[in-house]
C-alpha cells in the first residue's frame, strides 16, 4: 500500500527537479522529502530518481511509475471531491488543536465568530502542549514555533517577537538589567522549558549575544500562568510582545520590557493540517483562520 505524501512529494520533485524547490512550495523540510522519497523507493525496490548535473530527473522505473502515480493521486484527489459535493452545505464536526497561547486569548473569539456564521458547524476545542502530529489525528493545529517532520502540511501565516519583561515591583527590588550578561543574576519564570538551551539575543546595531542555560524553580504550561508570576514579581521570563501588550492594555503598568536595544529571534506562527484533498468544513476553516491572523503577527 502506498503512502499518499509519498506519492505526492515524488510528483512534485519529477515536475520541479529539485528537492529545495519542492520543499518551499510544499511547506515541509528538505529532509523530510528526503525520507519520504527514501521510504517509497525501498518500498518499491528501485531508485525513481538519479542526480543530473543539477537537476533530479526519473530514472526508467521514475518514469514508468509516475503515470501510475499521478493517476492514484487524481483519483484520490476525485473520490474525495465526489464525496464533499455530496453535501453542499458547510457542516459537521471538526476539532481545532492550538497551543495554550493562541486558545484563551484568540483562537476561542475567531472559533464563536466562525460558528456565528456556519451555524451548522459543530467544533471541538482542545489545547497542545507539544507539537501536533498526524498519528495523533490532529486535523487543524495553530502553533508558535517551526514544525519538523510531524507528517502535517504546515504553512506559516505569520511570527511573534519576544522581549523579556518583569513587574514594576522585581525591578524596583533588584534592578533592570543593563546588559544580556546581567540576566544570569536574575531569577526567572520560565515557559515549558525556553531557557533549557539558553538565549541568543541582537543588539539593534547587529551585536550577538549567547545567553547560557538557565536554571529555573518556576515553569508554566500556559502563558496566562507565566505572566501572573512575572506580574508577581517572581522574575524576569521571555513574553511575547504580543501577549504582553494584549495584557498591559487590560492591566496597564504590570509588565515592564526589558533590555529595549535587544531583540530575541521571532518565532513562526505555522499552521499545520493534513496532506491531501481536504473536507469542505476544513478548507472552510482554514481559509477562515487564514484571514483572521492579527496584523501583528503579520509585520513582526
Amino acid at each position: 500500500m502506498h503512502h499518499l505524501d509519498e506519492l505526492a512529494v515524488f510528483v512534485a520533485v519529477l515536475e520541479a527537479q529539485s528537492l529545495s524547490a519542492s520543499a518551499r512550495a510544499m511547506g515541509v523540510a528538505k529532509s523530510t522529502l528526503s525520507r519520504r522519497l527514501s521510504r517509497l523507493e525501498r518500498r518499491l525496490g528501485q531508485p525513481l530518481l538519479r542526480r543530473q548535473s543539477n537537476r533530479l530527473v526519473p530514472t526508467e522505473a521514475g518514469d514508468t511509475f509516475a503515470d501510475y502515480c499521478q493517476r492514484m493521486l487524481d483519483l484520490n484527489r476525485e473520490s474525495r471531491l465526489a464525496l464533499d459535493n455530496l453535501r453542499e452545505r458547510v457542516r459537521g464536526g471538526i476539532t481545532v488543536h492550538a497551543h495554550p497561547l493562541f486558545m484563551r486569548s484568540w483562537f476561542a473569539h475567531r472559533i464563536e465568530d466562525f460558528l456565528a456564521r456556519f451555524v451548522e458547524m459543530e467544533l471541538t476545542l482542545s489545547t497542545l502542549t507539544t507539537p501536533p502530529q498526524h498519528d495523533a489525528g490532529v486535523s487543524i493545529c495553530l502553533w508558535p514555533g517551526a514544525l519538523g517532520d510531524c507528517g502535517l502540511r504546515v504553512e506559516q501565516v505569520g511570527a511573534l517577537t519576544r522581549g523579556i519583561y518583569a513587574a514594576p515591583s522585581y525591578i524596583h527590588a533588584r534592578g533592570a538589567p543593563s546588559h544580556p550578561r546581567d540576566l544570569a543574576d536574575h531569577a526567572w519564570v520560565d515557559m515549558l522549558g525556553v531557557l533549557d538551551d539558553g538565549l541568543t539575543l541582537e543588539h539593534v546595531d547587529g551585536e550577538p549575544y549567547r545567553m547560557a542555560p538557565v536554571h529555573t524553580r518556576s515553569r508554566a504550561d500556559q502563558v496566562v500562568l507565566q505572566a501572573d508570576a512575572i506580574v508577581r514579581g517572581k522574575g524576569l521570563g521571555v513574553l511575547y510582545d504580543w501577549t504582553a501588550e494584549r495584557r498591559s492594555r487590560a492591566h496597564p503598568g504590570e509588565l515592564l520590557r526589558c533590555l529595549h536595544d535587544w531583540r530575541l529571534p521571532a518565532v513562526p506562527v505555522s499552521l499545520a493540517y493534513p496532506f491531501g484533498q481536504l473536507p469542505r468544513k476544513t478548507k472552510c476553516l482554514l481559509d477562515y483562520l487564514r484571514t483572521a491572523i492579527p496584523e501583528a503577527w503579520t509585520t513582526a
